[in-house]
């Protein structure tokens, strides 16, 4: 018997972020590396809920929520 298992990691870069920089908690924060093209690695429950999403672009993004919080990957 095989049995596969499924783990959802979609926000877990965006929970370590949370971790280390607590100001950043209830309010919308994406994770994504900095560049002219840059796109969103994974994005907080909170920026989720303005319809914001891996993969988008950083542009985009900040259209949808101008208050969002952005943290530059640097650690991973």
């Amino acid at each position: 018997m095989q049995i596969i298992f499924h783990i959802d990691m979609n926000a877990f870069f965006a929970s370590c972020e949370l971790n280390e920089h607590p100001e950043y908690r209830n309010k919308p924060l994406i994770v994504a590396h900095n560049s002219r093209r840059g796109i969103v690695t994974t994005a907080s429950y909170e920026a989720r809920k303005y319809g914001i999403h891996s993969a988008m672009p950083i542009y985009l993004a900040l259209e949808k929520c101008p208050k969002l919080e952005l943290s530059l990957l640097k650690n991973f």
